[in-house]
C-alpha cells in the first residue's frame, strides 16, 4: 500500500495572497477527509438522480443545477456537520484541515462556471479576500469540489481543483484517492471497473435472452 509521510515545511507566504499548496501536500493533509467527500458528493447525486423521476420532463423548468446543488450541500453537511457554514453571497464553504472548499460545477477547462466578479477574481488568483463577512480564514488556500455533464446530460468527473493566477495548477480525481487508499495504480483499478462493466453487461445479455 502506498503510504504518505507528512513532511514538516514552513508555510509558502505570499504578499497579500493565500497560502500556497502542492497536489501532493494536499493528498497528505486530507487523506481521512477526501474519501468522505467524494462519498457525500455521490450520494447526493443520487438524491438528485432519485428526485428528478419524479418529475415529468416536460415539467421541469431549470431547476436541475439549484436541486443538484442543494443535495450535495445536504451530504456535505450531514457527513461534515460541524465544518461547514454558509459565507458572503451564501456561498456555501467547507473548512476542513486549513483548506476551504468551494462546490461548483466545471467547465470543459476544469474551472468553475462563474460570473465574473472582483471577488469571484480574487478567489481564482488566491488573494486574501475574505468569503466572509469578516478576517477570518483569510489566509488558507481555496480548493474547488466540482463536476461536469456529459452531452447526455450525466453528471461525471467529480473532482478537486486548485486555482492560482486564474489557472488550473493541479486536480484530484476520484481514482487518486482509490490509489491511495489501496495501493493499486490507476490501470488497476481502471482495469477492474472494465471487467466489473463486462460481467454486468454479460449478465444483462443471459437475462434478456432468458425473457
Amino acid at each position: 500500500m502506498t503510504k504518505l509521510v507528512k513532511i514538516s515545511s514552513p508555510a509558502k507566504i505570499r504578499t497579500g495572497k493565500r497560502r500556497e499548496v502542492s497536489r501532493s501536500e494536499c493528498l497528505v493533509d486530507l487523506k481521512k477527509d477526501l474519501p468522505k467527500i467524494f462519498k457525500a458528493f455521490n450520494k447526493g447525486v443520487k438524491l438528485f438522480n432519485k428526485t428528478m423521476e419524479d418529475i415529468p420532463f416536460n415539467s421541469r423548468i431549470r431547476l436541475d443545477a439549484p436541486l443538484l446543488n442543494s443535495r450535495i450541500v445536504q451530504c456535505i453537511q450531514e457527513e461534515f456537520p460541524e465544518h461547514w457554514k454558509f459565507g458572503r453571497y451564501k456561498r456555501f464553504v467547507l473548512r476542513i484541515e486549513d483548506y476551504l472548499v468551494l462546490f461548483k460545477k466545471l467547465d470543459r477547462k476544469n474551472k468553475p462556471m462563474n460570473i465574473q466578479t472582483k471577488h469571484v477574481n480574487s478567489i481564482s488568483n488566491q488573494m486574501q479576500l475574505s468569503l466572509f463577512n469578516d478576517s477570518s480564514f483569510f489566509t488558507e488556500p481555496i480548493l474547488f469540489f466540482g463536476y461536469k455533464k456529459d452531452k447526455s446530460g450525466e453528471i461525471i468527473s467529480p473532482q478537486l481543483v486548485y486555482i492560482d493566477e486564474d489557472m488550473v495548477k493541479w486536480v484530484i480525481s476520484e481514482n487518486d484517492i482509490e490509489v491511495i487508499n489501496t495501493g493499486n495504480s490507476v490501470s488497476d483499478i481502471s482495469r477492474k471497473r472494465t471487467i466489473n462493466l463486462s460481467i454486468k453487461e454479460e449478465l444483462r445479455s443471459k437475462k434478456a435472452s432468458n425473457n
